[in-house]
């Protein structure tokens, strides 16, 4: 306690508890914990201890259901170090085609409306420009199908 208190009148509390992640094929699950097994965001091997080459976790599916919104960027922020390391180090996937337009094709068939960083740039700055005029450092798109729009995939 810092014996400094703030009261915000809200019209709505949201209390959020009881998050548990769910597996994803192919990839090491704790069900104890309900997290994917790893060490720093290096997605781990149970029984071999070894990491899997080129995947990596974050957030509370990395550590559990703790923090708040603001801890997942050092918990990111690690996970990237380990991934700078791999790539460092030469522990990498090497794909049998690494041409971008490639690897851009496969996502689109997978995922016909996908965000760039490009495209997450401009929404960024729409979100920003939308809390301008209620005086609030921004107002954000809530839905896939808003974002989906306002980018015009």
């Amino acid at each position: 306690p810092i014996e400094k208190y703030e009261e915000i009148n809200v019209g709505l509390v949201f209390r959020s508890i009881g998050y548990r992640g769910v597996p994803i094929p192919d990839i090491p699950f704790n069900e104890s914990w309900g997290v994917i097994n790893n060490e720093a965001g290096r997605i781990t091997d149970p029984e071999s201890g070894q990491f899997m080459v080129g995947c990596y976790t974050a957030g509370w599916i990395k550590r559990g259901p703790s923090g708040v919104i603001g801890t997942n960027k050092p918990d990111a922020a690690e996970t990237v170090d380990k991934m700078l390391e791999d790539l460092a180090a030469g522990r990498i996937n090497h794909p049998s085609d690494a041409d971008p337009s490639t690897i851009e094709a496969l996502i689109k068939e997978r995922q016909p409306y996908y965000f760039s960083y490009q495209d997450w740039l401009r929404l960024d700055q729409m979100e920003v420009e939308r809390g301008q005029s209620e005086n609030r450092p921004r107002v954000k798109f809530t839905t896939v199908e808003e974002m989906i729009k306002a980018v015009k995939l």
